[in-house]
Parts: C-alpha cells; sequence; structure tokens
C-alpha cells in the first residue's frame, strides 16, 4: 500500500496515488480510472513494438491492464508515476507474444503442403537463397538438426519476420551478435540440407 505521496505526480496531480491504493484494496473503479489515464500511453508503446497491427495492440493492451490488475497489491510506490510499472508488464507481454507466435508458426511448418510459391520468390541475399531451396518437410527436419538459438533466430527473423533489432530485443542480446547467430544458424541449415541431399 501506499503510505506517503508528494503533491504532484508527473502529468496527473495528486489522485495517482490515492487510484492505486484503491486498487490495491480491491477497487475496480479505482483501477478503471488508472486504465483511462494510462491506455493510450500503454497502447502507443505496444504499437511501436508490434508493427502498428491494430488489432494485435489491442489485444496486448488488454493483456496488460489484465496482468496489473492481478498484481496490482504488488506495485510499490517510489513516487514516480505508474506508467513506468505498466509498461514494463508491455515489454513483458509483447516479447511473450513474439516468443509464443514464433513457436506456433514453427510446429505448423511441416504440416504445409504446398509452399513452392511462397519459397520460390526472387532471391537477393544469402538468406533468401538457403530459406528458398527448403521445402517444408526439409525446413522442419534441418531446423531439428541445428541448436535451439540458432533454431530460435530463424524462427524469429524469418517466420516471425522480426527485424533484427526486434530479435535482439525478443532474445536479449545485441544486434550484432543476433547477425552472427543468424550467419552461423543458415549456415547449419545449409549444411544440414546438403547433407540430407547428399
Amino acid at each position: 500500500m501506499i503510505s506517503h505521496a508528494p503533491a504532484l505526480y508527473g502529468g496527473h496531480s495528486a489522485r495517482e496515488p490515492a487510484l492505486i491504493t484503491r486498487a490495491q484494496q480491491g477497487d475496480p473503479e479505482a483501477f478503471g480510472e488508472l486504465y483511462r489515464m494510462y491506455h493510450d500511453a500503454v497502447a502507443a508503446f505496444i504499437s511501436i513494438r508490434a508493427r502498428s497491427n491494430p488489432p494485435l495492440v489491442e489485444d496486448l493492451t488488454a493483456d496488460v491492464f489484465t496482468k496489473a490488475w492481478a498484481k496490482i497489491g504488488t506495485f510499490r510506490w517510489t513516487g514516480t508515476s505508474i506508467r513506468a510499472w505498466l509498461c514494463t508488464i508491455a515489454r513483458n507481454v509483447v516479447a511473450d507474444h513474439f516468443k509464443v507466435a514464433a513457436t506456433r508458426r514453427l510446429t505448423f511448418v511441416d504440416q504445409i503442403t504446398n509452399v513452392g510459391d511462397v519459397w520460390a520468390t526472387p532471391v537477393s541475399t544469402a538468406e533468401d537463397t538457403v530459406l528458398s531451396t527448403l521445402a517444408a518437410a526439409d525446413l522442419h527436419d534441418a531446423l531439428s538438426g541445428i541448436t535451439p538459438r540458432q533454431q530460435a533466430v530463424i524462427r524469429l527473423r524469418f517466420l516471425s519476420e522480426l527485424s533484427v533489432s526486434e530479435t535482439a530485443r525478443t532474445m536479449g542480446t545485441t544486434d550484432a551478435a543476433v547477425k552472427t547467430l543468424q550467419w552461423r544458424a543458415l549456415d547449419s541449415l545449409r549444411r544440414v540440407y546438403v547433407k540430407a541431399e547428399a
């Protein structure tokens, strides 16, 4: 619970700590007011990370506030707006979403029967060259032959279509490390695929 609060907080006034205290005591109307105060800020934060996909942004924003309501009792007032706490929850919700999405997409790759048109597009990079030659079943088998981190980078970069920076944030590493890991993963996939063809 909040025991002491200064007079002004960020852009919102002294109402915020009182609303937090009431929400922590189980008052849904107080939490609803916090929701109205911070919904747009949390949605904007998520929108940057979710590629401005409005339905996904709304779903993830709803998840953030559901989790915040469930954990409001753990929030401790430090004189800083609750917005930072909500954005931390949002960052974790977005990361969890993309991890699950990458796994879900990989799970169903082996069930695709005709990916010729998808994989036969003109290629211009080494990554495209490797991936364009793999059939669905071959891709599934090849992925099982590389390390878990290499699988993760392939899932995030090519199946979830995340940028290098997004992949780095999701994996908790640097852009340079993702590029190196991606190169090694693609090289490993190529070797696995060539071995299977021999």
